[in-house]
């Protein structure tokens, strides 16, 4: 069983491809509704890498826009 704390973007993520390669999951989340206190619900830059590119690193836009991809 692999136990994942906070059931954001990333949590949920992880939890999605884990699933699909057959490990058992369970999801921590401090908050009552999933989603609500997600750090992407903030931070539209992980989402769409390319928004901030003026103020980041290059190689955030390109693992970004691969993330994005997948």
């Amino acid at each position: 069983m692999i136990t994942i704390a906070g059931a954001g973007l990333a949590g949920l993520a992880c939890a999605y491809e884990l699933l699909q390669r057959g490990a058992g999951v369970r999801i921590y989340e401090r908050a009552e509704e999933i989603g609500t206190a997600s750090a992407a619900r903030f931070a539209g830059g992980m989402l769409a890498p390319w928004c901030e590119y003026e103020s980041t690193e290059e190689e955030v836009v390109s693992l970004g826009g691969r993330a994005f991809d997948w």
